[in-house]
């Protein structure tokens, strides 16, 4: 996951991971605005059709806010059907813990698990659509 800044001279920066870099350029000739009025639309269409992303994503950042999001979504793709792992990697240790409970976690846990097939949906209607 990351973000994307649209700067007023031109140039797109991508954050992943806490670290911002030059993503793109506008090229000359193109609005940021228009750039930026379509990456929006494609993000809405991509979510659109994605219902159970959508929710983990929000159910991610309600949980642990945009600083924190990457390292309890980390520990959720990694260990997606250990929440007990992930609450203890994320939220039971000495620095930078989430706050969130046990049950917390295990939702989100779930919610992963359902994104994950959702996307395998997906793919395999593109395939048989092919």
């Amino acid at each position: 996951m990351y973000r994307l800044a649209f700067m007023s001279d031109g140039h797109i920066l991508k954050n992943h991971m806490g670290e911002w870099k030059l993503h793109k350029k506008v090229k000359p000739g193109e609005s940021i605005a228009d750039v930026y009025a379509k990456s929006v639309e494609r993000q809405k269409a991509y979510l659109y059709v994605r219902p159970c992303l959508t929710a983990y994503r929000k159910r991610l950042h309600n949980l642990a806010g945009m600083g924190k999001a990457w390292k309890l979504h980390a520990c959720v793709e990694l260990m997606y059907d250990d929440p007990d792992g992930v609450w203890s990697e994320a939220c039971d240790g000495y620095g930078d813990n989430i706050h969130a409970d046990i049950d917390e976690v295990s939702d989100l846990c779930a919610m992963y698990r359902a994104a994950i097939a959702e996307q395998r949906q997906l793919a395999d209607n593109n395939a048989v659509a092919a």
